[in-house]
């Protein structure tokens, strides 16, 4: 881990403002109503203006709480970030969390579960990417020994990855360690239960967020000098052939999206045989394959499975320098990106890239891949063998409902005849979320608005701090991490090590502003203490 400086009490900051700083009570549903005037008609005109005054919201009948750092979403990457600046000396109360969800891994946790990663199935991640822990030890093996009183784990890790397979926590493990450190760091009493509607740079300096509360309490301005954006993917990316299906036919049941809920599908394979289209080629589309054939061994159902991969893998993929094992139409890789991407000589040279080069060097990485796990492995030659699962390297081209309640689907397959049709009871379709940021109202807003604007690859425009740029104000900063920032200087931005990085280096960036202490040696180490005898920091 990188460092700062030396001094655990270099904990600098600007004087404060006289205005009270918001604090829970203040923010009880009571409190807003009676704080908040009658109408806000002067909403329209402060949406369509790039910088809010004081007086301007004021007019508008909106009340102003100061919150010297905001960050909007609250979810691992918020988390992350915080964790590290209440690590760093930052108070609670110059600290708040804008976000409808109370624990910080509620809806990574379900997008989990729609896509069959059970809480005790293996993640791919590691310890040097915890959340919960800025230092990485004691490592995830190590607690997993511990609680299992055996050696086992750390001889794992020790024999990784050449005599035995990479050890993964759960999530599990994962979340409980998240829910520990919630609790030290007091994440709770930093959170406003709210959905931000609008970010808006402030003439007088800083930033306004405008967050309307999950109750349905009226509106509220949050002025800060800092914010920060962590909102994930804005939703989950139906492919065309699937929007055209619902669109056309308005059924729902038999062809569905895997981050959407779906046990509908296996609910209705424990009962009867049927058939399954699964197109996919990363870690969800594996994980779904190994749920229907779990049930199929459990139940004794004669399913079936057609895999359709779009690129189909028999050999070794992508260019020398990250070069991966492939076959049987999959790309294998233990971790989502190589791990020279993250802190060796493939992060270096983003470095030294334009916008330009560096959106096609992390797409080249960012291919779908899934680790390769020789249960899994096994559980494909056994359902290949009995006719239950074969792969193709095709397309759907169309898809209608059949008299009998399944699905035709027309597809361009290389092992099929052009056009041929396939007829399946369900189509479940793993292609994953969408990264658009436009989908999301206040990303769309902020780019239409207020000034941030999109690198090539998509995500925000952001410098090597994550700063986003177009979004700086002379005596305030804006910062964005996680999938949104996808196609910066770090090209595994979404990912738990991502979120952790990246909130390292935003922290740097405050310490530097004054806003909290330095990460040095003294404090890390102290903060280390702390955090092994479960103190608050």
């Amino acid at each position: 881990m990188t460092t700062t400086g030396d001094d655990p009490q270099a904990d600098v900051r600007p004087a404060q403002s006289a205005t009270a700083h918001l604090t829970p009570a203040a923010l009880a549903p009571a409190a807003l109503t009676a704080a908040m005037p009658a109408g806000v008609g002067g909403l329209a005109g402060l949406r369509a203006a790039p910088v809010w005054s004081d007086q301007m919201v004021a007019a508008a009948g909106i009340t102003a709480h100061d919150a010297p750092f905001v960050t909007v979403g609250g979810g691992l990457a918020s988390f992350a970030l915080v964790n590290f600046l209440r690590v760093c000396g930052a108070p609670t109360d110059e600290i708040r969390v804008v976000s409808p969800q109370r624990r910080p891994y509620e809806n990574l946790h379900d997008l989990m579960r729609r896509s069959q990663i059970l809480d005790q199935e293996p993640l791919r991640s590691e310890s040097m990417a915890r959340v919960d822990n800025i230092w990485g030890f004691p490592g995830y093996a190590m607690g997993d020994a511990v609680r299992r009183r055996s050696p086992g784990p750390m001889l794992r890790v020790l024999a990784e990855p050449l005599a035995a397979e990479y050890f993964n926590p759960s999530p599990d493990q994962v979340f409980g360690g998240v829910d520990r450190e919630a609790a030290r760091i007091g994440w709770d009493s930093m959170v406003l239960p709210a959905r931000a509607q609008l970010l808006r740079r402030r003439e007088e300096g800083g930033y306004f967020c405008l967050v309307c509360p999950v109750d349905g309490s009226a509106p509220v301005a949050l002025r800060s000098q800092y914010a920060h954006l962590g909102t994930g993917y804005p939703g989950v990316r139906y492919v065309p052939e699937v929007s055209r299906y619902r669109i056309e036919h308005r059924e729902y049941f038999n062809v569905v999206n895997a981050y959407e809920p779906h046990e509908h599908v296996y609910q209705v394979l424990r009962r009867r045989p049927g058939s399954v289209v699964v197109r996919g080629a990363g870690i969800t589309a594996s994980r779904v394959l190994q749920r229907l054939f779990d049930d199929r061994r459990a139940f004794g159902q004669d399913v079936t499975v057609t895999h359709l991969f779009r690129t189909y893998a028999d050999r070794a993929q992508g260019p020398s320098t990250f070069r991966r094992p492939g076959g049987d139409g999959w790309n294998y890789q233990p971790f989502s990106f190589p791990k020279a991407a993250g802190s060796g000589q493939l992060r270096r040279r983003l470095f030294s890239m334009n916008a330009e080069q560096r959106a096609a060097f992390i797409g080249a990485m960012d291919a779908a891949t899934t680790a390769k796990r020789r249960m899994w492995q096994r559980q494909l030659t056994r359902a290949r063998e009995v006719g239950a699962y074969r792969a193709l390297k095709g397309e759907i081209r169309a898809m209608s409902p059949a008299p009998d309640g399944k699905v035709d689907l027309t597809v361009d397959a290389d092992a099929l005849p052009a056009g041929a049709t396939l007829q399946a009871d369900f189509v479940i379709d793993c292609t994953g979320l969408t990264p658009t940021l436009r989908d999301s109202p206040l990303l769309a807003d902020l780019l239409e608005t207020g000034g941030a604007r999109l690198n090539p690859l998509g995500g925000l425009d952001v410098g090597a701090h994550f700063d986003v740029r177009g979004g700086q104000q002379e005596s305030g900063q804006l910062y964005a991490s996680g999938v949104i920032a996808r196609g910066g200087y770090l090209a595994p931005v979404d990912s738990f090590w991502g979120f952790t990085h990246a909130a390292l280096l935003i922290c740097d960036d405050l310490a530097r502003r004054g806003f909290c202490g330095r990460l040095g040696l003294a404090r890390s180490v102290t903060s280390w203490f702390k955090w092994l005898m479960n103190e608050a920091p």
